[in-house]
């Protein structure tokens, strides 16, 4: 669809039809000075298309999500077809992503999604690339919610506020309509079954400052979503009195989950405080003896996985239509057999939660992770 800008007597022009306007306008004019002002007047009218793309193509889908729900999917449906594919950054793991994809294609066999598979931070570095020289080929990104502040300063993502929106949990979405949460992992205590039986494992977070698990408990040394999730559930004086006495059980400190998980399994401590429960339920159907506890009084949440269209998408409303796709129920509940806790409030979870408050780190933190990160690295001696 052709950018919309202003133009004559108070009424909008489609960008492509200034040519035929000049054209025709051009038959009229005789002088040299006439032809010379109408085409600066292109000129001036051209720039102003540009410039208003981004705008466009966020005011074009608030425009759609007006609609009734019949006519909104058919809008959709009917511009998407003229696009015919998308393009997806997808910071997550191949593997998962292709899963989506085949149904997503299935229900709308006349698109194609072409994915490129990469991690959150160099997604979202490659996106604002693409922003800064208008060279734009992603439609759509997923990464992590505290990124979106760096890509909505730049201008690199649109608003998109989908009416499903309203069907998604307190914490996984803004009221702009810039974030929009499609999963989020919470962070569980890992054990070994052969070095620890269950009802011996540590149940609460005052647990685990029992002098038998010095040097017992694994966790990891950029784990920041935790720090703030306790800050935010006890508040900053008595979360960082609790992490400092933490800190003397003499953790083993080691970088990223899953190498904490496979060490625990392999006996080079029995515990891990900071797990994800699907990488725990993977070992557990390969039969390694790893076992999970939602920990008490709350269960810390690493910071939402958002989708965003770009601002500058090829293919906005094909964008809009995946989006729409992983917020709905069938696309959520392939992220739950998947192992992730999905954003919709009538989806669950293949674990049961029995209840448990989960505690996700608040938005606020999204703009100090300098401030979070100086002060983990400071309390756990990783400076």
């Amino acid at each position: 669809m052709g950018a919309w800008i202003p133009a004559f007597a108070g009424k909008t022009v489609a960008a492509p039809r200034l040519f035929q306007i000049a054209s025709e306008a051009e038959l009229k004019v005789n002088r040299r000075s006439d032809i010379a002002r109408l085409a600066l007047l292109i000129i001036v009218l051209v720039s102003s298309a540009a410039a208003l793309s981004a705008a466009t193509i966020e005011e074009r889908l608030d425009q759609i999500n007006r609609l009734t729900e019949k006519a909104r999917n058919e809008s959709l449906e009917q511009e998407a077809r003229k696009e015919g594919e998308l393009v997806w950054y997808a910071a997550m793991a191949s593997d998962r992503a292709g899963e989506l994809i085949k149904v997503f294609e299935s229900k709308y066999p006349f698109l194609k999604v072409r994915f490129q598979p990469g991690g959150a931070t160099r997604q979202m570095e490659q996106l604002m690339v693409e922003h800064r020289t208008k060279k734009h080929r992603a439609d759509i990104i997923n990464t992590r919610r505290s990124f979106v502040g760096v890509m909505t300063k730049s201008g690199a993502i649109a608003r998109y506020r989908t009416p499903l929106r309203s069907a998604l949990r307190d914490g996984f979405i803004d009221k702009e309509g810039l974030v929009n949460g499609i999963y989020a992992q919470p962070r569980v205590f890992l054990f070994n079954t052969r070095m620890v039986p269950r009802e011996k494992a540590p149940q609460s977070f005052d647990d685990l400052l029992d002098p038998r698990w010095k040097d017992k408990l694994g966790m990891d040394t950029v784990d920041y979503d935790w720090l703030a999730s306790l800050i935010d559930f006890y508040g900053r004086s008595k979360a960082l009195e609790f992490a400092g006495k933490l800190a003397k059980q003499q953790l083993n400190l080691r970088r990223g989950p899953t190498l904490l998980a496979q060490l625990a399994v392999a006996g080079e401590f029995p515990i891990v405080i900071d797990a994800f429960p699907e990488e725990i339920m993977q070992m557990k159907n390969a039969r390694a003896p790893a076992d999970f506890i939602f920990s008490e009084p709350f269960v810390p949440v690493k910071t939402p996985t958002t989708i965003s269209i770009s601002s500058g998408a090829p293919h906005p409303h094909a964008a809009a239509l995946f989006v729409d796709f992983l917020l709905s129920k069938p696309g959520q509940d392939i992220m739950v057999v998947q192992g992730r806790w999905a954003s919709r409030k009538d989806v669950g979870y293949f674990a049961d939660l029995k209840g448990k408050r989960m505690q996700i780190a608040s938005p606020e933190w999204d703009d100090k992770q300098v401030e979070l990160i100086k002060l983990y690295n400071t309390i756990f001696a990783l400076n």
